[in-house]
């Protein structure tokens, strides 16, 4: 299925906006519709009051939630291509929940694209991750540092036979349609349990589909998502694809060891499945 209809995460944060400009340009690039959502935090009356909680302070407080998010829409509206298609829907959610809700709208889009958190944990990391494990969805995640206009030149594909990794191919299969050089770079570890069946390969797959990729075995160097990131910066990589790795416990999102150092150095946009 191509890639026609994407939602991004908005942030009303001046500092959080990095993302934006890459966000409307990459729909652009995929003649996608553009949804924004801004999140909209209902508030919670504190634990032990009592006494009448004036309906005005909320009514307020809400409203400000509102016209930040307006306002942030507003920008990215006048920076984005004149051509392309946007709306601004807003997540109403009592704070802890908003990541679940998040996941929930996430479904009805082909993609989420997302900003990277400036905390390894806190609401940002949540949402992130709510949407990664949550939705059934791809997530493209943008670093805080990318400043440059989506490219695909060359897109490294992260592989390791898992199912994970079968489903993030399948899912950017739209977006490598568009690359001229494909990286598929496999990590030779005998922790990772990976064995090559006899006369398959997934360059074999991707050629039948009229992809340009070349395998690239590495060695071992250290964590597996640094040796990503590593390879990712001496290609000129414009994006990187690759799983998602992670369980749910109690409800909260644990992060696998590489998917962890992935989502908190990346400096390459990343394109995830889970």
């Amino acid at each position: 299925m191509a890639i026609k209809d994407i939602l991004f995460l908005l942030n009303p944060e001046a500092e959080a906006q990095t993302a934006a400009p890459y966000a409307t340009a990459f729909a652009e690039l995929l003649d996608a519709h553009f949804t924004a959502a801004g999140v909209i935090y209902e508030m919670l009356i504190p634990s032990g009051f009592t006494g009448d909680y004036p309906a005005e302070i909320t009514a307020a407080l809400t409203d400000q939630s509102r016209e930040r998010n307006a306002a942030a829409y507003a920008l990215l509206c006048k920076a984005a291509p004149a051509s392309l298609r946007t709306e601004l829907v807003e997540i109403d959610a009592i704070p802890g929940e908003a990541r679940y809700e998040l996941a929930r709208l996430a479904r009805h889009f082909d993609l989420t694209i997302i900003g990277q958190s400036r905390e390894r944990s806190g609401d940002d990391a949540l949402m992130a991750e709510a949407a990664l494990f949550e939705s059934g969805r791809p997530v493209l995640f943008v670093p805080r540092i990318h400043t440059h206009a989506p490219k695909l030149s060359r897109v490294v594909v992260a592989w390791d036979g898992s199912r994970t990794a079968a489903r993030a191919l399948a899912d950017a299969q739209p977006v490598l349609d568009k690359a001229d050089v494909i990286d598929v770079v496999s990590i030779s570890d005998p922790r990772l349990g990976y064995k090559e069946l006899p006369g398959f390969n997934i360059t074999r797959h991707l050629s039948r589909h009229g992809l340009n990729a070349e395998l690239k075995r590495l060695p071992m160097s250290g964590d597996v998502g640094e040796t990503l990131l590593s390879y990712a910066a001496d290609a000129g990589a414009d994006l990187l694809v690759m799983g998602g790795y992670g369980h749910s416990r109690l409800r909260e999102i644990v992060l696998g060891g590489t998917t962890r150092t992935i989502m908190q150095s990346m400096t390459v946009p990343i394109f995830m499945s889970h």
